[in-house]
């Protein structure tokens, strides 16, 4: 079924000639109140039923908006009957022809133009209206289309909320769509960009069986390399392509080599978990964000534990595990910090099974911490009101209970472990500034 939607000027030639030559079901004609005649004549002389068409007469003919919205009202009128919508928008005013582009545009419709066969089908000299009998249909393709717009802005908008299967799938259908070799450029190459932030956000810090710090330069040297993305990205995308260079700075220190951990750059797991954390509470996922900023609460007392010396290294980085060695406690002449972990019950499993490293858990890591005298270890085995806010996590559907959290308690929280991730680590904010995942403009 298909339906036509004529904008309707002072001559019905070409109008009728684009009846004549095209197969339709329905025809609606928008018209201004100097042009219902016009359609009623063509109605006429085409002897189109009376259940076959329908006249839109739009109060100001110069007024884009006013041509604009009873164009959407046509467009989405015929959509609920019809599966083709095919648009003439030869006659009518200028503000008439632009309000129907721009209503059916993106809406998959076929567009033609009734011009002339050439310069001389025209009146006055080839600059009047084409001369009957001279006219010539050309059929026009949908901008949208043609640059493949809306699967770009579907798929920039799906990306800045994070939700990077939906923005892959958009810049790959974009990709097939678009003729142009340079926007097929730019599109592929969003799809690497998408590819390489979802795995970023999942925690990977290996991309196709290498560092995705690499990646990051394999993207960087596509647009360096290539005058069309280079000019892309300068006039339409600075800022994210600012950002995408501060991220590969960032994971340039944060990830070692072949993803091992190197205990220099484990202080720049906290910025990014903290970043992660911000994102899942954007998105409205306020328990994953709770969940996240629980596991940060620990990283920082580990931080810490590195920090002073007793983390076996070997397991770091091999294992991805925060190991206290043995070996290392047995030399520290403070007997507060050795009779503490010798009273652990894991101490007493580790002498039975031989071991030399014993795994310990969040408050006995902030315990420990303040025997070596890191003054926010003290001050966070006292803050009664973020154990009250944890507790609150420990209720929650993702840890031990069936209660959701509320964005209230998830920024509560955040700010709260903001706060000792500073003096843990002075320098994060900045970090969190180069890690923090761009958006399209």
């Amino acid at each position: 079924m298909e339906a036509l939607i004529l904008s309707c000027g002072g001559s019905p030639e070409p109008l009728q000639y684009c009846i004549k030559n095209y197969t339709q079901d329905f025809v609606y004609f928008l018209c201004s109140k100097d042009t219902v005649d016009i359609a009623e004549e063509i109605i006429k002389k085409e002897n189109i039923n009376e259940d076959k068409y329908k006249v839109k007469i739009v109060s100001n003919h110069e007024s884009l908006d006013d041509c604009y919205a009873k164009s959407r009202e046509i467009i989405e009128e015929l959509q609920k009957d019809f599966e083709n919508i095919h648009v003439d928008f030869t006659g009518g005013t200028k503000p008439m022809v632009a309000g129907l582009v721009l209503a059916s545009i993106g809406e998959k419709c076929l567009y033609t133009y009734v011009g002339s066969k050439n310069p001389e089908s025209r009146d006055k000299e080839g600059r009047g209206i084409v001369l009957d009998g001279f006219e010539k249909i050309k059929e026009q393709k949908d901008p949208y289309e043609v640059y493949a717009v809306m699967e770009f802005n579907r798929g920039m908008d799906f990306f800045n909320k994070y939700q990077f299967s939906a923005a892959k799938s958009n810049f790959i259908e974009a990709s097939k769509k678009l003729e142009s070799r340079s926007l097929k450029e730019i599109a592929e190459l969003f799809v690497d960009i998408v590819d390489v932030y979802d795995s970023w956000d999942k925690f990977n810090n290996l991309y196709n069986n290498q560092p995705i710090k690499t990646a990051f330069y394999n993207i960087d040297y596509q647009i360096e390399n290539s005058g069309n993305l280079k000019q892309y990205f300068n006039e339409n995308q600075p800022l994210f392509f600012k950002q995408l260079k501060n991220n590969w700075n960032f994971l340039e220190l944060k990830v070692a080599r072949k993803g091992l951990i190197e205990p220099d750059n484990v202080k720049y797991y906290l910025p990014d978990l903290l970043n992660n954390a911000y994102r899942r509470i954007e998105e409205g996922k306020f328990d994953d964000a709770v969940a996240r900023l629980y596991r940060a609460i620990e990283l920082i007392a580990q931080l810490g534990l590195t920090n002073e010396g007793i983390i076996k290294i070997n397991v770091l980085k091999q294992n991805k595990e925060f190991k206290i060695d043995l070996n290392i406690i047995e030399g520290i002449e403070d007997e507060k910090i050795r009779s503490f972990i010798y009273q652990l019950k894991e101490y007493e499993i580790a002498l039975r099974r031989g071991k030399t490293h014993i795994g310990i858990g969040s408050s006995q890591s902030y315990e420990l911490l303040s025997k070596f005298g890191v003054d926010y270890a003290k001050d966070y085995l006292a803050d009664k009101k973020l154990k009250s806010n944890v507790g609150s996590r420990n209720g929650s559907i993702l840890a031990h209970g069936l209660h959701p959290i509320d964005e209230k308690m998830a920024m509560k929280l955040y700010g709260q472990v903001l706060t000792y991730s500073k003096r843990a680590f002075p320098e994060i904010v900045k970090y969190m500034d180069m890690a923090d995942f761009p958006k399209f403009e």
